[in-house]
C-alpha cells in the first residue's frame, strides 16, 4: 500500500512538473493539500541519485581573447560571456 501511494504521488509531481502550473492551482485542481504535495515533492527529489550533488557548469561561450576595439568592446558588453544551462532548464549567463 505505502509502494503504491509513493508511485501515484511520484507520478503526480512528474505531471505537476510537465503542466506549467503553480503548486497551488495543480494541487487545487487534484483536491490534494498544498504542504502533502510539497512532501511529495522534496520525497521524490531525495530518492533520485544521492551522488550528484553537483552539477557539472561547462561554458557554451569562449570567454573573450586579447583586447577590443571601443565598439567591438561595447557590443561584447551586451552579450554573454558565459552561459550556463541547467538540467532543470536555468540559464544562467554571466556578462562581461
Amino acid at each position: 500500500m505505502k509502494d503504491e501511494k509513493r508511485t501515484v504521488m511520484f507520478a503526480r509531481v512528474e505531471e505537476w512538473k510537465k503542466s506549467g502550473k503553480t503548486v497551488q492551482e495543480f494541487t487545487s485542481d487534484l483536491g490534494v493539500s498544498k504542504s502533502s504535495f510539497k512532501y511529495w515533492i522534496r520525497k521524490k527529489r531525495d530518492s533520485m541519485d544521492g551522488s550528484k550533488q553537483f552539477v557539472e557548469l561547462i561554458p557554451s561561450v569562449k570567454p573573450l581573447n586579447g583586447f577590443q576595439k571601443s565598439s567591438k568592446a561595447n557590443e561584447a558588453a551586451t552579450q554573454a560571456q558565459i552561459e550556463f544551462t541547467f538540467p532543470s532548464g536555468l540559464t544562467v549567463k554571466v556578462y562581461g
